[in-house]
């Protein structure tokens, strides 16, 4: 993807802030930032160095072609590692005049003390610069999360004909990351979350050996990455016919879902919808048994700006995507969640999630 318009966007904010350079090293902005295909991925060793005029690319000689490549026709000048990446990155620093520099407060802090002491001037932590930056969308990026969402509406297609009393979370886990890999999953957005019976009551529940069975709640929170981008949606079932009690909670749930997607728009504080779905639990004595926010930014990462929750201080922006999840967890009985992707846009929304949610029994 040509990114230029977002490392523009954070030459902007150095002057904003009066900062001549920044160095960024979280994979999911060094992905963001450069827009290279087919280079970054979680074990790189590199760095981006940016200052208000020039910006480089660092990494080690395993990357140097593929990067090389990549940078054709961008801005980034490629550096390649001779003995220490971050040792020579400050001192092109000092060469350049270059006091004070930027750092991403994400950093493992070893890295950040390393720098520290390499460089010889002041060091600023900074909080958000490009997560801010990345919260909207273009069109590219919204594309691949709709194909990543449209991926993952096919997987919980196929593994409704795969579940019945008997299998196992893991073997359910398993079916839907093999379907989403063998049909163009650039792996998965997240560990699948498979839970049922009381496990379904664990809002993170890990994935176990445990069957399946008759009676229960079956969870099921999955995601697709296709181009970097990942999708996320959560689908809960009953496995046998459902009870009055499953029902219940599971109308219930359905309808906070509605309410807060319903609720969706630019410009709304984000905490406002999560209180619209949390009202109509509250109306139906269940909302104790709702234990977190209501959802969260997608894109480069599965959890990213903004959070749509009751301490939230983002408002929804058009173009950001969004999780919307209200859940009940009954302990020692068994939990419900369904979530949904929407891209936010003015006046409403448009939900890039599309498998069924009237209530399927098994």
């Amino acid at each position: 993807m040509m990114a230029e318009h977002r490392l523009e966007a954070l030459r902007r904010r150095l002057v904003a802030e009066d900062v001549p350079a920044i160095v960024v090293s979280s994979v999911s902005n060094l992905r963001y930032l450069t827009g290279f295909e087919g280079v970054i991925d979680s074990g790189i060793n590199a760095a981006c160095l940016v200052t208000q005029d020039k910006a480089w690319f660092y990494t080690d000689r395993r990357y140097s072609e593929a990067s090389k490549t990549a940078a054709v026709g961008t801005s980034w000048e490629l550096h390649v590692q001779k003995e220490s990446l971050y040792v020579e990155l400050c001192e092109d620093l000092k060469a350049m005049g270059i006091g004070v520099l930027a750092v991403e407060s994400s950093v493992p802090y070893g890295r950040f003390q390393f720098i520290s002491e390499q460089f010889f001037g002041s060091v600023k932590v900074i909080d958000g610069w490009l997560e801010e930056i990345r919260q909207v969308k273009t069109d590219d990026e919204l594309d691949c999360i709709a194909r990543a969402a449209a991926l993952t509406d096919r997987a919980f297609e196929h593994v409704l004909g795969f579940v019945r009393p008997g299998r196992t979370e893991r073997e359910v886990a398993l079916e839907l990351e093999f379907f989403a890999r063998r049909n163009g999953s650039d792996g998965v957005a997240f560990d699948f979350i498979v839970a049922g019976g009381p496990n379904s009551a664990h809002p993170h529940a890990g994935v176990t050996d445990r069957p399946v069975q008759a009676g229960e709640f079956l969870k099921m929170d999955f995601g697709a990455r296709v181009n970097g981008y990942c999708s996320d949606m959560t689908r809960t079932l009953v496995i046998g016919p459902a009870t009055d009690r499953h029902r219940e909670m599971y109308e219930a749930v359905l309808a906070a879902n509605e309410a807060g997607i319903a609720a969706v728009r630019a410009g709304i504080p984000a905490r406002e919808v999560h209180e619209t779905a949390r009202a109509v639990l509250e109306s139906r004595g269940l909302v104790k048994y709702f234990t977190h926010g209501l959802g969260h930014g997608v894109g480069l990462d599965v959890h990213e700006r903004p959070t749509v929750g009751p301490k939230s201080h983002d408002a929804l922006l058009a173009g950001s995507v969004v999780t919307i999840e209200p859940g009940v967890y009954v302990e020692g009985f068994g939990g419900v969640r369904i979530e949904d992707l929407v891209v936010v846009e003015e006046g409403g929304c448009r939900l890039l999630s599309h498998s069924p949610k009237a209530l399927i029994e098994i």
